[in-house]
């Protein structure tokens, strides 16, 4: 896939969970744009990945640093925001950092002709009660903060979209999985790196749960293919600007336990038990159905890549143990 040559792209967040592979994604296979990457002030290193790379510090509520960072650019793809568990510890501050700097960043780009927006959102916008399949015209009913934070940054995008002719685009991820670019970045309790991890450093693979819930799955490979693809639309194609970003696979965890067991068995050659928590009974076990017709009519289409995705978790983990046991 060749992405459109001459886009000036910043990328706010660009060393987190997402932000970390999709940078990585692009700084590799399109090397055709040029890359701003956005960090926090007060980060203290840089990934080795990231080097050579344009990097610039801001702060979603610094109006100065947002508009130092947009010189020169015509594009943004957004993916700084406080996650899901700080979110329920803060709810104030995911309204400010995920909702208001939302804003602050559309305001800055507004003021200097940047002309392109991409946002990453969440299905946790839809709710735990929207009826299935569930497509980007179902209700949405946000009840967490971090949900409903999302929700409000989604509406002013959707303002400047219309108040302002910013082409933009809402692309709302399912769960994604795979191994982060930077093991630094704190995103081991997700499902999938967490029981690879314990599949590497534990020999087993423990749940606190029955594991019969569901979940749709896509992998960073993915999410970081589908932005590279919406780039690579000439401008006027993101229609409405708006899409489900999922993988049509719904899994159980009690399945993902499973293939990360036999995942494992292949890369290693051991077998190891996987063990079952008591069931909580407050959670769906019926599959998902996260439509996403709507990204493959734009002729995006879905890889298969999850044996890639543990394994190279499984071996980043490993790096993990050798380097704590050779520090000081």
């Amino acid at each position: 896939m060749i992405t459109r040559p001459n886009q000036r792209i910043l990328i706010t967040g660009a060393f987190g969970y997402l932000g970390g592979r999709i940078t990585s994604h692009l700084s590799s296979n399109a090397p055709e744009i040029s890359l701003r990457l956005m960090t926090r002030p007060n980060r203290k290193s840089l990934p080795g990945w990231s080097s050579g790379l344009d990097v610039v510090r801001g702060n979603l509520n610094d109006q100065a640093s947002l508009h130092s960072a947009m010189d020169g650019i015509d594009t943004v793809i957004h993916l700084a925001a406080m996650n899901e568990i700080d979110s329920g510890k803060d709810p104030d501050k995911a309204v400010t950092v995920n909702g208001l700097g939302t804003h602050k960043l559309l305001e800055a780009c507004r003021d200097n002709g940047v002309g392109r927006f991409i946002y990453l959102s969440t299905f946790h916008v839809y709710g735990p009660s929207v009826s299935q399949p569930i497509t980007e015209q179902s209700p949405t009913k946000p009840i967490h903060p971090y949900a409903f934070s999302h929700r409000l940054a989604e509406d002013y995008v959707n303002w400047f979209n219309y108040a302002h002719s910013m082409e933009t685009l809402v692309l709302r991820l399912s769960n994604g999985y795979g191994y982060p670019a930077d093991p630094q970045v704190n995103r081991w309790t997700l499902v999938f790196n967490d029981l690879a991890t314990q599949a590497v450093q534990k020999g087993k693979v423990t749940l606190k749960s029955d594991g019969t819930q569901h979940r749709d799955f896509i992998s960073l490979t993915d999410v970081a293919r589908s932005i590279q693809h919406f780039l690579n639309m000439p401008p006027g194609r993101w229609g409405d600007g708006l899409f489900n970003l999922g993988g049509e696979c719904s899994m159980s965890i009690k399945d993902v336990a499973e293939r990360v067991a036999s995942e494992y068995q292949k890369y290693s050659g051991k077998i190891i038990p996987v063990v079952f928590g008591e069931s909580n009974g407050s959670s769906s076990t019926d599959p998902v159905v996260f439509n996403v017709d709507k990204l493959k009519n734009t002729g995006f289409h879905i890889t298969d890549n999850m044996a890639d995705e543990i394994i190279q978790t499984f071996q980043l983990s490993e790096q993990m143990v050798i380097s704590d046991r050779s520090g000081p």
